[in-house]
């Protein structure tokens, strides 16, 4: 990755930040000198990991469980209290879902899944825009998927549609920050090359591979890629966009 001046020094927060995704952007952006806020609820040796790469204490890892909204607004104080109350990115991309066939499918796992993914993207980017539209500057980018246009699996509803209500609320709060310079986008990644399929129970990924057009899933460098690029200068008048990166599906 290139060297981009524009980046070094800026504060970020990327939540579900300890593998696949999440671990690929926090690892680019210390890479482009960035302060980065590395959340994690289980998988601390990946959060450690992103430390060793760090340089000049450019990394803080930070614990907390998603399932409860309080945890999330502990997050935030935390992270604010090392940042000294800036952040520049926010990148929201915790996710869960525990797979369930539908009618076996309890209201509590449905609650679960909707308040990790969805209702501390909401809270998280609550929070960081008021901090955005008091310097009139900021990208909040939010993790979506491309599996909820279709349903999602038979076992993964709860999933698609937290991820169906990120979009939504994707598109309502680009509009909200608009003309304070706040740019809201969100990225619907395809099939990519992480751990969660295993988390998902899926062994067997080459039927689903072969239902992309390029023939192979997506790495997760290149779905970070598009996050840099939507927290770049070069983006300046993009906001309320939906990226899709699912090699042609």
């Amino acid at each position: 990755m290139k060297k981009n001046d524009f980046f070094k020094n800026k504060y970020v927060l990327v939540t579900g930040s300890s593998s696949g995704i999440g671990y690929q952007v926090a690892k680019d952006f210390l890479k482009l000198g960035c302060y980065v806020g590395v959340h994690y609820n289980k998988n601390q040796k990946g959060a450690k990991d992103l430390l060793k790469i760090s340089k000049n204490n450019k990394c803080k890892i930070f614990k907390s469980d998603f399932s409860y909204s309080n945890n999330v607004i502990k997050l935030w104080k935390n992270f604010s209290k090392w940042s000294k109350n800036r952040i520049d990115f926010l990148i929201n991309n915790a996710g869960y879902a525990k797979p369930m066939d539908f009618n076996k499918l309890s209201e509590k796992e449905w609650d679960k899944a909707l308040t990790i993914n969805l209702k501390s993207t909401f809270l998280l980017s609550k929070l960081a825009i008021k901090i955005m539209t008091k310097k009139k500057n900021g990208r909040i980018i939010n993790i979506s998927s491309g599996g909820w246009q279709y349903g999602g699996g038979q076992k993964t509803v709860h999933y698609s549609v937290s991820k169906a209500a990120i979009e939504a609320l994707t598109v309502a709060t680009s509009k909200i920050c608009a003309k304070n310079n706040v740019l809201v986008n969100a990225i619907r990644p395809g099939a990519t090359k992480t751990a969660f399929h295993r988390k998902m129970g899926r062994k067997n990924l080459v039927a689903r591979t072969n239902l992309v057009p390029l023939k192979r899933m997506a790495q997760p460098e290149e779905i970070s890629n598009a996050v840099i690029f939507l927290c770049d200068e070069k983006s300046s008048f993009i906001t309320n966009s939906i990226l899709d990166i699912r090699g042609g599906e």
